[in-house]
C-alpha cells in the first residue's frame, strides 16, 4: 500500500509499505507519488517472479562481499588464480570498496572502467572487471542484489597479439650461444610445453621408447615459492610427441636419475625458476646479442609455428599445446594459414565452367 504522509516541515511524502515473502514488512518513502507507484509495482513483480531481494541485505559494502568471497568463494581455485584475484581487487577497492552493493549501478561501473583505463593496461582493466563481475555474481547468489550491474559494460579492446615467433635458425642460434642449458630452449621450442610444465617434468613422465612426454603436473612460482599442481584444464593433461633430436638431449638429461627426479632441475636439484634460469643460463644476454626479443613463453608459441611448417593442422597443434578450445589455437596461429589463401585462390582459378555456365 501507499501512504500519504506529511512531515513536520510540511513536506508531503509517499511511503510504500509491503509484505515480504517471509511474512515481514518493509517500507520506503518517496517525494513523488509516481515514484512510489513504480516502486510498489516493481516489488510486487519481483515477489511474483521469485527474485525479490531484501533491500536491507544490499546495504553491505562491496568490501564486505569481497571478504566473504575470499573466505568461501575462492577456496577451490588455484593459488595462482587466487593471487590474481587479489591483485585485481586492489584496482577495485579504492573506488568501489566502500559502496553498498545495492547502490552500485551500471553507470558507476562504466565510469570506473573508463577511469581505470587511463592509468592501467587493457589486460589489467579486463581482469579487474572480471573479478568485479564475480563479486556481484556472488552478491546475486547470496540475495543481496537482484542483478549484476557490471555485466554488459564496454571494455577496452585488446591489442593484437605480439609476434615473437622465432625461426628454426633463431632457435638453434639462441641455444648454441648460451653458456649453459641451451637444451632447455630446444625442449621448449620442440615440445611446446609451458614453462611451468617443463619445470615440473619428471623422468617417469618421459617415455623415450614411445617418444612421448606425458604432461601431468605444473610447477608455478607464486610469491617466491613453487606451487605444484595438476594442469589447469583437462586438455592440459596430454601426451606430446618427442622429435628425435630432443629425444637425445632428454636421454642425456635423464641419465643416472631415479624415476621421480626432475628432468630439468636447478644446480641444487630443485625446481627451475624462470628469472633465475634466464640470468644463470645466459638466455637474456644471448638473445640481446642476437637482436632477438623473446621470452621462454614465446618459445612455446614458436612450437606452433614449427609444427605448422612441418605440416600439422590446427587440431594437432591444439592437442599438443593443451588448449582447451580450438578457438584459442585458431586465434593465436591463424596467421600461419595465410599462405593457404593464395593456394585456394589458385585452385578456384583452375575450376572449369561447363557449357551451361555453371
Amino acid at each position: 500500500m501507499i501512504e500519504r504522509r506529511e512531515r513536520k516541515d510540511g513536506a508531503i511524502t509517499y511511503r510504500v509499505r509491503y509484505r515480504t515473502p517471509d511474512g515481514g514488512f518493509r517500507s520506503r518513502s518517496f517525494r513523488r507519488r509516481g515514484d512510489a507507484v513504480v516502486y510498489e509495482r516493481e516489488m510486487e513483480a519481483q515477489k511474483r517472479r521469485g527474485d525479490w531481494v531484501d533491500p536491507q541485505r544490499g546495504r553491505v559494502t562491496l568490501a564486505m562481499v569481497w571478504e566473504e568471497y575470499e573466505r568461501s568463494g575462492m577456496t577451490h581455485l588455484r593459488v595462482t588464480t587466487q593471487n590474481g584475484y587479489r591483485y585485481a581487487w586492489k584496482h577495485i577497492e579504492p573506488t568501489l570498496g566502500r559502496w553498498p552493493v545495492a547502490k552500485i549501478e551500471h553507470a558507476d561501473v562504466a565510469e570506473w572502467v573508463a577511469n581505470l583505463s587511463k592509468t592501467a593496461g587493457t589486460d589489467t582493466v579486463r581482469r579487474a572487471h572480471g573479478v568485479l563481475c564475480r563479486l556481484l555474481d556472488h552478491a546475486c547468489r547470496t540475495r543481496r542484489v537482484p542483478v549484476n550491474v557490471a555485466r554488459g559494460v564496454r571494455l577496452p579492446k585488446r591489442a593484437p597479439a605480439r609476434e615473437r615467433i622465432l625461426t628454426m635458425a633463431q632457435v638453434h642460434a639462441l641455444a648454441d650461444g648460451m653458456s649453459s642449458e641451451g637444451d632447455v630452449v630446444l625442449a621448449l621450442a620442440y615440445l611446446g610445453l609451458r614453462w611451468s610444465e617443463l619445470a615440473a617434468l619428471r623422468c617417469e613422465d618421459v617415455n623415450l621408447d614411445r617418444r612421448r612426454v606425458h604432461v601431468v603436473q605444473r610447477a608455478t612460482e607464486v610469491e617466491g615459492r613453487i606451487d605444484v599442481d595438476q594442469p589447469k584444464s583437462r586438455a592440459g593433461h596430454r601426451y606430446v610427441p618427442i622429435p628425435g633430436r630432443i629425444a637425445t638431449l632428454l636421454e642425456s638429461r635423464m641419465a643416472g636419475k631415479p624415476a621421480d627426479a626432475l628432468v630439468f632441475a636447478s644446480p641444487q636439484g630443485d625446481f627451475l625458476r624462470s628469472r633465475n634460469w634466464r640470468r644463470r643460463s645466459g638466455f637474456d644476454s644471448t638473445a640481446e646479442a642476437l637482436g632477438i626479443v623473446v621470452t621462454p613463453h614465446d618459445l612455446r608459441r614458436t612450437f606452433g609455428s614449427l609444427a605448422r611448417m612441418a605440416g600439422a593442422d590446427l587440431r594437432f597443434i591444439q592437442k599438443a599445446m593443451g588448449h582447451e578450445s580450438i578457438t584459442t589455437t585458431a586465434r593465436i596461429y591463424a596467421h600461419l594459414y595465410d599462405d593457404e589463401l593464395d593456394t585456394v585462390a589458385a585452385a578456384l582459378d583452375g575450376l572449369h565452367v561447363d557449357s551451361e555456365g555453371y
